[in-house]
Parts: structure tokens; sequence; C-alpha cells
């Protein structure tokens, strides 16, 4: 979800089988990370069921890490025959993607005695959010295309109106809505390397939610599959991640301010019911308007 460099993400309960099947495949007990379940969402008034739960990812990935070592220094790429580029949205040793859309967030992690909602306000081609994280603790944060998203949250006041000392810590990060079939190349070959991109740098990031954590996980297990196939692991991400090329068209609709039609409203539902929200198609097709 944007914003993660505060620590927790969300992850839907819709997707939250293929979480479990790769968590297990990793050797780690799925159910561990699990933070908050929810039984509803209030999207902009709407009080709609959902099946969502939210998980500790940095936890998750320290685990998924196992104990390897991380340098922050420049490699020497020269050194290497392959280089796997997971750098999400900076893309570092991939070539720059053409059109590429990036998503502005900002996002604070606080713990407070006020009762908050499962909550999503939607406007200017992006949202607001908070999520619980259990032991009243929630993530509020916002990402947007239009605006800035700290100002979005103030005019909001999800948290002015809050205790400094309530706010436990808050970051700015960028998130890639471009999606898989707009961020190619995934395999590049020069001098006596080849680059290989995976997760978010290829776009395996859902343009209209922006959730990215099992599709991330997918594409790493797609690369693995196709490890000497290149043009097998391009159209096999292509295959895999086909749904998120109509989400894009809607992105690039809302962005031209251009007229959005019902089969538009459907790809909302679907990638709602995708993520666990049981969004009605005559309720998705107000909710779209409302993203603008």
């Amino acid at each position: 979800k944007p914003g993660t460099r505060c620590g927790i993400s969300p992850c839907a309960w819709g997707t939250s089988h293929e979480f479990f099947e790769l968590a297990t495949a990793a050797g780690l007990d799925p159910s561990s990370y699990i933070l908050a379940p929810s039984n509803h969402i209030i999207m902009d008034g709407f009080k709609i069921p959902a099946n969502l739960m939210t998980i500790d990812k940095p936890r998750f990935i320290k685990d998924l890490l196992q104990g390897a070592e991380v340098s922050y220094f420049q490699p020497d790429t020269g050194n290497y025959d392959r280089i796997i580029d997971a750098t999400g949205v900076t893309r570092a040793f991939l070539p720059p993607v053409k059109g590429d859309i990036v998503l502005q967030c900002a996002q604070f992690r606080v713990k407070t005695d006020m009762v908050r909602s499962n909550e999503a306000k939607l406007g200017r081609i992006g949202y607001a959010w908070c999520f619980p994280l259990g032991n009243s603790t929630y993530h509020i944060g916002c990402g947007s295309l239009l605006a800035d998203p700290g100002e979005i949250l103030k005019e909001l006041a999800w948290i002015d109106n809050l205790p400094r000392n309530d706010i436990v810590c808050g970051c700015k990060s960028t998130i890639r809505l471009t999606g898989p079939e707009h961020s190619k190349p995934y395999f590049v070959a020069s001098n006596n390397h080849e680059v290989w991109g995976v997760g978010e740098s290829i776009g395996c990031v859902a343009p209209l939610a922006g959730d990215g954590i099992v599709t991330g996980m997918k594409s790493a297990k797609i690369l693995l599959k196709y490890w000497d196939d290149p043009s097998g692991y391009a159209k096999a991400i292509m295959k895999e991640f086909r749904w998120m090329a109509p989400e894009r068209t809607v992105i690039d609709k809302l962005k031209n301010n251009k007229s959005l039609r019902l089969t538009d409203a459907l790809v909302l539902k679907k990638n709602s019911e995708r993520m666990g929200i049981e969004v009605r198609l005559k309720d998705a097709a107000v909710l779209l308007e409302h993203l603008r």
C-alpha cells in the first residue's frame, strides 16, 4: 500500500489465500503477521461489507530475508552476470518507463484512544485512508496524482485533530500505478550481465488500489519459474496481471478528464471484489466519479 515506509501495510482478505500460500511456501506462518481484521470499510460514506486485514509487513520482510546481509552501497555491476531490479518506483537498473504514472503519498502511524473507522475518502485521483492496526494504532495516509497528499489530510483534519503525542511516525513515499503493460522492458542485456525486473519496478501494483504485496510476491515466483527464459517471463507477467490493464485505462481517463462508462464502474467493482470488498455496481459508478 502507499507510504509503506511507516512500517505496516494492508493486505486484502480477498487475496489472503494467495498471501497464505506464498508465505507458507517461504517457510513462514502467514497467520502470525495478521494485525487487525475488518468486516467492513466506510468509503465516501458508503458502509461496504468487506473481509480485510492488515499485516505486519516490516516483520514479514525481515523474516523473508532470514538474516541476509543488506548493503546500501552502489554495487559494482561488472562483478555479476545477473541483476534483479527490485528497486520499486526507482527502477534503478532498468531503463526509464515512458508514460510512467507515479502517485505521491504521505502516511502517519498513530496510537490514539480516539476510536477510528476502517475508512477511505476518494478524490483527486487518489484516496485518503485510515486502516486499523490493532491495539488502538492506525495508519492514516493519502495518495494523490493531482494534489499534495499532506494538504488533503489537513483538509480532512484526520491528523490535525490528534494530540501530537499520538503521532508515532510519518513518512512520504511514491508508488508506481503504471501497470506491467506500460512498464516494459522487464529484461535487458548489456555488457556482460543481464537485468531482470520484478515487483513494482515492472509495474506489478494494482493501478486503482495501489496494493502490491501479493502481486510483488507472485512476480518473484514467476521470475524463478522462468529463470532462464526472459521471453517466457515477460509473457507470464503479462498473462498473470492482465487484469491491471483495464485499471490503467480508468486511471488514464480520470487523468485526462474523460467521460466514464458503466464498463469502467465494472472495473472498479472487480477490483473491489479481488480485495474482498462487496461493492454494488451502482455504488461503484458513484465512487468512481468521486475519484476525480
